[in-house]
């Protein structure tokens, strides 16, 4: 079996990817239970400022439990699938059960289907 190819981004390609970025999901858990929404994003220094609507509900279980993920994607083409998902606690820039909060960038996950080889091994197609 070929080994996989490395398609994750480096922190410099995730900064550059996140600062194209203005909608991203964020998901949350209310009492256990995982809620999400879709949000404004914007990229700050070394972090994500997520602003939500302010009817969101996700404002108020993000004041009881501030564990987030925020995961932007792009996918125009096979190629040019991107996507960083974000892990972390919720940072808050107005005040607990504000609308706007930061995640910063030290626990990801991040694929770029534009590292994978087009031809030969680890490309899906035959040798």
């Amino acid at each position: 079996m070929a080994e996989r190819p490395d398609i994750a981004m480096s922190a410099e390609e995730v900064r550059a990817f996140l600062a194209t970025q203005r909608r991203a999901v964020v998901a949350a858990l209310d009492a256990g239970t995982p809620v999400g929404t879709v949000a404004d994003v914007r990229l700050v220094d070394a972090a994500v400022e997520v602003t939500l609507s302010h009817d969101d509900p996700v404002r108020l279980v993000l004041a009881v439990d501030d564990r987030v993920c925020v995961i932007a994607e792009q996918f125009p083409t096979y190629y040019e699938i991107k996507g960083v998902a974000a892990h972390g606690q919720a940072q808050p820039v107005d005040g607990v059960g504000g609308r706007t909060f930061r995640l910063t960038l030290d626990d990801l996950t991040s694929f770029d289907f534009g590292k994978l080889p087009r031809t030969g091994t680890g490309s899906g197609t035959s040798t």
